[in-house]
């Protein structure tokens, strides 16, 4: 009876100590996790920082010129967001603010895609819809490059095209 009672007391404190030995290995894999996220964002602060301000996140105003002497450009307000979302200010009443994303291709360079829907006369609702595409060149607090305009009926018929450039100043903080 007491032999058994050795192996009882032997076995049961075996896997006291198999537990303990997998609670301290789950405890080391969650630490390595914690550790291993703190590397990866210190890593990332030191990429954006090195980068400076090389990065459309922001609010810019933007001056958009078209190819085409007949198309009237305009200067109005957009806004980058940190995660890559665009809001662009169309240039016209007739035109929605544009919605898009954006993302970094090279070094202070950029790929930029957004739309929006055109709108008739009063009462008459929306009457087309319109779509973005621009590369991008960030240098300090400016950016500019070339764009290309596709503009489309309803049915999604492609109605004409135009490019142009753009170019565009951060909007910074102003003392009082």
């Amino acid at each position: 009876m007491c032999s058994k009672f050795i192996s009882v007391f032997a076995r049961n404190h075996v896997i006291v100590g198999l537990d303990r030995l997998r609670s301290r290995m789950r405890w080391a894999v969650v630490a390595f996790g914690v550790v291993a996220c703190g590397v990866l964002v210190a890593f990332s602060a030191t990429s954006s920082a090195a980068d400076g301000n090389k990065t459309l996140a922001g609010a810019w105003n933007i001056t958009i010129e078209f190819d085409d002497p007949a198309l009237v450009g305009c200067t109005t307000p957009g806004l980058n967001t940190a995660d890559g979302g665009v809001i662009a200010q169309g240039c016209d009443l007739s035109e929605s603010p544009g919605y898009g994303q954006w993302r970094r291709t090279g070094n202070g360079e950029f790929a930029v895609t957004f739309s929006g829907v055109n709108y008739g006369a009063p009462g008459t609702g929306i009457t087309g819809s319109y779509k973005v595409r621009a590369t991008l060149q960030v240098s300090g607090e400016s950016f500019s490059g070339p764009f290309v305009t596709d503009v489309f009926a309803l049915d999604g018929t492609l109605l004409f095209s135009a490019s142009g450039t753009v170019t565009a100043e951060r909007i910074g903080i102003e003392p009082l």
